[in-house]
């Protein structure tokens, strides 16, 4: 039923539920308004979470690749005794320890610790080669002996992979190689901010052997990057043995300092 305007004053029906809809249109625009607000901060959140969380961990590589090859450098060369870096931490963890990964280097099929008696303080039959590692949100990004590695735990396995090669290669019939093995006293280090490391070296150890047949290194355990190494030694040969007649196997034991 249609009502009209009376002369009194009164408003008919139609315009009563014309601005009872108007009122209901604004408010369910207005809710999805924001709801579509609260969808887009959410998903605008965990996408720059995300987004900073690769930059970090990008950065920490490239922070780890400078810092690995200031260290090497005490492996390359016997005049050095130090070297210095520093890592962007950004709540991130870094662990320094001597119980890390250890190889089986062996020449002619005997472990370099029976076979020359300059390595007899190296104690077992695996060289374990420390560890110094950057922690964040589940991924590690580790200088190892020389390489650096980076590795994410899953409920498979870790996912580890070589970033940086370690100091072992094999050509023109020579064999060299060189192991930088961390022996310090564990602990971890938390900043919001850079911290600087120092490494200097204890023990350089140098053998060359002009009468060998063949060099091989095996992956005896790692913390966290057994299929990164295993990975690695077996694409190189090494795993198998490099045919050579001579090897050059350096091994330098070192602090690291912060």
């Amino acid at each position: 039923m249609h009502r009209t305007t009376h002369a009194d004053g009164g408003t008919d029906d139609s315009d009563a539920e014309r601005g009872a809809s108007e009122v209901i249109g604004f408010i369910l625009a207005f809710t999805i308004i924001l709801g579509s607000v609260a969808i887009l901060s959410v998903t605008a959140f965990d996408a720059m979470e995300e987004y900073h969380d690769h930059e970090q961990l990008q950065n920490a590589e490239r922070a780890m690749d400078a810092l690995a090859e200031n260290f090497n450098d005490l492996a390359r060369y016997d005049g050095l005794e130090e070297r210095e870096g520093e890592l962007a931490m950004r709540a991130g963890k870094v662990t320094i320890g001597s119980n890390g990964t250890e190889l089986n280097v062996s020449v002619d099929g005997t472990p370099i610790v029976d076979r020359y008696d300059e390595f007899d303080h190296l104690g077992d039959d695996t060289v374990d080669i420390g560890e110094f590692h950057y922690e964040y949100d589940g991924t590690w990004i580790a200088y190892d002996g020389g390489a650096v590695v980076r590795a994410t735990e899953t409920p498979d396995g870790d996912t580890s992979f070589v970033l940086e090669q370690p100091l072992l290669s094999a050509s023109d019939n020579t064999a060299i190689v060189s192991l930088v093995a961390i022996d310090g006293q564990e602990g971890n280090i938390r900043s919001d901010g850079s911290v600087g490391f120092e490494m200097t070296v204890e023990n350089r150890t140098v053998v060359t052997d002009d009468v060998v047949d063949d060099v091989t290194i095996e992956l005896d355990s790692s913390p966290h990057a057994e299929r990164a190494w295993e990975t690695y030694l077996d694409e190189q040969g090494w795993a198998d043995g490099q045919d050579v007649d001579r090897v050059v196997i350096t091994i330098v034991e070192a602090d690291v300092d912060f």
